[in-house]
């Protein structure tokens, strides 16, 4: 790595001595250089014992980067500085303590798989997104040192998140495991009822510099304050414009609350973006300037000019698709790379579209989150399976839908059909293990199928939705298992405007098939989602973070998608804002919002979040 000439901010900062520090660290304002080049100040100028300095960030892939950036500009003794997550570190401390042993660890997947077997056991729901909505509470209640009879869940009764706490911790204690939610909690403790075993771990480290300080939860903030102690060395850099994981218990107030917690600490703004045009760093300051919970600070630029941000108005969220694949498909064949450009989008199933869209012109994409596809999801394969039903009466379609809704069809009769072959309404009959009033819902049933046989794509899924009662089916179901329902009728909403599309049921289901089989050809067991060199990047805001594209779609700049339709209060209201300024700060050359005038066939209005401002006034792309 080159050494580069720092500005004067980052040389504050940089050679700051002793005692706590805070530097508010706006986006591509080169944080990570202000970090490796201080750790270097420290040895070389100040004479520091390299084996004392803890640098702290989140994910191993950080850690590792921060650390190879730092041994190319270190010299000898820059080895012994230690680079860490807050997770090694925590298991460093207790597995000294206690023995631990890595194989004690429970990874992440298992989690997952031991928390759905539970709910699943209780007859809760398992679908990702409540599988994942329980998990994140479970890690919150813990990293925020709740009590669990004072923890309040959004997705499980307090009886319910009590049974599921208590036999996942049951199974932990049985078989010797410990999570990763664990080692902050022990840790945490051990330094609270250890002071032996605190004022060793302090000698150790006797200066701490911590990276993005501003997505540190309440656990690891108090465990790295005792460890620095009432006169530490603690270097924090974050920004409170970016704290976007209050899910996980990250919230802005503790970077704001770190110099009342050490009244003497010093504060330095990196205030220079070095990524992005000055027209794209005008728009993000008028964008997050809104908020009050923030450090007051205006974000400067180099002089880098370039064009206006654009407003894309278009009539609904395939236009929207298709207006940005053609503008890409333009771009690419001028000899572009389509590694430069990235579609960000709000949730992942906003991604259905641009999936679609892209999928058709035949441009390389790479979704980076993981998670399943709106095609994938158990709604989608219920509503394939009516379409299904209704133009073969296959077997396993209708079975699947017998009950959706509630036909009161007895599993020994659905059982009894299925295993005799054939016609599965007609085995129903045959087997007479039914009462007459449940035989008249069938014959309703194969009413339904033949009205939907006779519907093009878009009036079948209406259909089924309305006449057939999906609707109220879905309502039921949350309401059974105490779930928001919005997260479903939002699968059902996108899967309406796709079949938009489509003029045959046929055609849809064959678009689902081709959409599904792709999807499974681009997520290779060993493939790392989002590091594709040669296609245009998906993602939503939340995994935005960090990376920068030339050319950047933010797309659904809404009201109910942007800011999302369940944020509601003002701390959710500003951590929207804050996702959209992430949203609009990756881009360093061009930023393209789009804004469609109908969302799911109903009109829809900008954004709140850029009235009055820039965008809203100059370069409209029609």
């Amino acid at each position: 790595m080159k050494y580069v000439e720092l500005n004067e901010n980052q040389k504050a900062a940089a050679r700051h001595g002793d005692g706590p520090m805070m530097v508010l660290a706006g986006p591509g304002s080169g944080k990570t250089t202000v970090i490796i080049y201080r750790v270097a100040y420290m040895l070389r100028k100040l004479l520091i014992d390299p084996s004392s300095v803890l640098v702290i960030t989140f994910t191993k892939a950080a850690t590792l980067e921060m650390h190879r950036r730092f041994l190319e500009i270190s010299g000898e003794g820059g080895e012994a500085v230690v680079f860490s997550t807050f997770h090694s570190l925590f298991f460093r401390v207790i597995k000294r303590r206690y023995n631990y042993t890595a194989e004690m660890i429970i990874k992440d997947e298992i989690r997952r798989d031991l928390i759905k077997n539970i709910l699943a056991a209780r007859r809760l729901e398992t679908e990702d997104e409540f599988l994942q909505g329980v998990l994140n509470e479970l890690s919150r209640q813990k990293n925020d040192l709740i009590e669990l009879r004072h923890f309040n869940s959004m997705h499980l009764s307090a009886e319910d998140f009590k049974t599921v706490r208590e036999e996942y911790e049951n199974y932990k204690t049985e078989n010797n495991k410990i999570d990763f939610d664990d080692m902050c909690v022990k840790c945490f403790e051990l330094f609270k009822n250890e002071p032996k075993t605190l004022e060793y771990w302090r000698e150790r480290f006797r200066y701490i510099l911590v990276d993005e300080f501003q997505d540190i939860n309440k656990v690891q903030y108090l465990t790295v304050l005792r460890l620095a102690g009432a006169n530490g060395n603690i270097f924090v850099v974050g920004d409170d414009d970016q704290s976007i994981y209050r899910f996980r218990g990250a919230r802005p107030e503790f970077l704001q609350r770190f110099p009342k917690d050490y009244k003497d600490t010093g504060k330095v703004v990196l205030d220079t973006n070095y990524r992005s045009t000055e027209q794209i760093i005008s728009l993000c300051n008028t964008v997050i300037m809104k908020n009050r919970s923030r450090f007051e600070k205006v974000i400067r630029g180099t002089g880098k000019a370039g064009q206006e941000p654009r407003l894309i108005k278009c009539k609904d969220v395939n236009s929207e698709a298709a207006l940005i694949a053609s503008y890409i498909k333009k771009r690419l064949r001028s000899g572009g790379d389509p590694s430069e450009f990235a579609v960000i989008y709000r949730t992942n199933t906003q991604s259905r579209a641009v999936i679609d869209a892209f999928m058709n012109a035949n441009i390389p994409f790479q979704v980076k989150d993981e998670s399943p596809g709106i095609y994938e999801h158990w709604i989608t394969r219920d509503i394939y399976a009516y379409m299904l039903a209704a133009e073969t009466r296959q077997t396993e379609a209708i079975a699947r839908i017998i009950n959706k809704p509630n036909r009161y069809v007895g599993g020994a009769a659905a059982a009894a059909a299925k295993k005799a072959g054939g016609d599965f309404i007609k085995n129903l009959y045959r087997q007479k293990l039914m009462q007459p009033w449940q035989y008249a819902r069938i014959e309703e049933l194969q009413f339904y199928l033949k009205a939907i046989g006779a519907r093009g794509a878009t009036d079948s899924l209406k259909y089924v939705r309305q006449a057939v009662g999906y609707d109220d089916y879905i309502r039921d179901y949350a309401a059974y298992r105490k779930m928001n329902p919005s997260g479903l009728f939002e699968v059902l909403d996108e899967l309406q405007e796709a079949s938009m599309e489509f003029k045959l049921n046929s055609d849809f289901m064959a678009h689902v098939d081709e959409v599904v089989a792709r999807a499974k050809e681009k997520r290779p067991k060993d493939a790392n989602p989002g590091e594709n060199p040669a296609a245009v990047l998906f993602t939503t805001m939340h995994s935005a973070k960090g990376l920068e594209f030339e050319t950047v779609f933010v797309i659904s700049a809404v009201e109910g998608s942007i800011p999302h339709e369940r944020s509601r209060t003002v701390p959710e209201i500003e951590e929207e804002r804050r996702l959209f300024y992430v949203g609009l700060t990756r881009a360093k050359t061009r930023l393209f919002v789009s804004a469609p005038e109908n969302r799911r066939e109903q009109a829809v209005e900008l954004t709140r979040f850029l009235d009055g401002s820039i965008l809203g006034k100059k370069s409209v792309v029609k």
